[in-house]
């Protein structure tokens, strides 16, 4: 009975809860993360400049993995550590915005939310994204203009999209509080660093045009304010049913804030809503620009706007009931997701082959979507290639001709090799040629 107890509460932590996310499988892009940050510094930008993303998680990444090596836990803790570093960024800001009892809350709002939790715990950029929108906004706040220089020019060298949020905190400055010149100039200097950049992020996006990225339609629109704060992306579908409801919610406490206050609320609706008509009316008109992560800086201003919301709310017993029901909501959520997030389990599958693999074997995937994975777990790492009989050229958005320019094979080797021969799903056959 205590038996059963016992394994019932290990399965619910570790496999129904966020912390799935840090133990299961790696998955392509962060095997991508992982290849790109290993070579040295040069190779390093070099490959950041052939993809779509700048530099600096990368070079953050290649100390990391000189540190904990290849370890998919490990790894993930760059990432939790950086989210552990904007909450406590969150809590000075609720005490700079708020108060010091309130700020309590809107930290635990940060930890919690499914968003900011499921990138935690990614070998990608977006917690850095997260810790450094955070750490922008609080200088700026501040006025602290010189260490709010430097927290925008990192946030800048980390996503492409960042640029977006520095447009907002000027169009705040200029349009609503009618900032005289030396405000603005001290707001957009960032930008002046990150200049030399520009070209390759011109580059980078006109060499997108072949990409993965789904068309926007009005089912994303009137959802895109829950999607954004919950991390949903379309699995299950039916929460394509679910999503306008908490989009309205998320809505009403913005406006109730912006009722209450208007000018100090618009601080944290127009880093939302600004960037996001940019990025939908693109979409719409010239090519899909939209993806979820691209844009976790709104997440924040749609935590930190809902938690305005509450804290503008008078009666006390209100103030707790919303406290309640957000937590509760978001705490739900991060158990209910995880069963829909898992990635394919490569570990285990390599954790077979590479105990029957000598020496002479190889591993080919059977096509590009499933190399990264297969690289980063093969023990020969070296006799990794894709099965590209007719030498198709590999798009550019996969990632795979990044970090492998001459990846594809059109022939298996010859015996006594063997050729583990990895599907998709992370099914294998073995071949030999004779």
């Amino acid at each position: 009975m205590a038996s059963d107890l016992l394994k019932n509460i290990i399965d619910i932590s570790f496999y129904h809860s966020p912390l799935f996310y840090l133990i299961q499988s790696l998955w392509r892009d962060e095997a991508f993360s992982y290849f790109v940050a290993r070579p040295g510094l040069i190779q390093v930008i070099t490959n950041t400049a052939n993809d779509f993303n700048p530099p600096l998680y990368y070079l953050i990444l290649h100390f990391w993995i000189e540190i904990v090596g290849k370890s998919d836990e490990g790894l993930r803790i760059l990432s939790l550590l950086f989210h552990l570093g904007g909450v406590y960024i969150s809590y000075l800001l609720g005490e700079k915005l708020f108060n010091k009892k309130f700020a309590k809350f809107v930290a635990l709002f940060v930890l919690l939310n499914p968003m900011l939790l499921y990138y935690a715990f990614e070998i990608r950029m977006y917690s850095l994204y997260e810790f450094l929108t955070f750490l922008t906004f609080y200088f700026f706040i501040q006025k602290d203009w010189k260490r709010y220089l430097l927290a925008a020019a990192l946030g800048l060298y980390t996503h492409s999209f960042f640029p977006l949020l520095v447009v907002a905190l000027v169009t705040y400055e200029l349009v609503i509080k009618k900032s005289n010149k030396k405000e603005i100039v001290k707001i957009l200097a960032p930008l002046l660093f990150y200049l030399p950049w520009v070209p390759v992020t011109v580059s980078q996006f006109i060499r997108s045009g072949s990409s993965w990225i789904f068309p926007v339609d009005f089912k994303l629109i009137i959802s895109v304010l829950a999607n954004l704060f919950t991390n949903y992306d379309g699995t299950p579908w039916y929460g394509w049913g679910i999503t306008p409801i908490l989009s309205i919610f998320i809505i009403s406490f913005l406006l109730l804030g912006l009722f209450k206050k208007k000018r100090e609320s618009l601080i944290f609706i127009l880093p939302i809503f600004l960037p996001l008509t940019f990025i939908i009316s693109y979409s719409l008109i010239k090519s899909p620009l939209y993806v979820n992560r691209y844009l976790i800086f709104i997440t924040v201003f749609e935590i930190l706007g809902v938690a305005n919301g509450i804290f503008l709310i008078k009666s006390r017993i209100i103030k707790n009931l919303s406290i309640l029901f957000w937590i509760g909501l978001i705490v739900g959520i991060n158990f209910y997701l995880p069963e829909f997030k898992k990635k394919t389990d490569f570990r285990s599958t390599f954790t077979e082959i590479n105990n029957l693999a000598t020496s002479k074997d190889y591993a080919y995937a059977r096509t590009p979507i499933g190399l990264l994975e297969t690289a980063y777990y093969f023990k020969n790492e070296n006799k990794v290639f894709v099965y590209n009989p007719d030498m198709i050229k590999i798009p550019d958005y996969i990632g795979v001709t990044v970090v492998f320019p001459h990846i594809s094979q059109s022939n298996f080797p010859l015996s006594p090799s063997r050729t583990f021969l990895i599907n998709d799903d992370a099914s294998y056959a073995v071949i030999i040629n004779q």
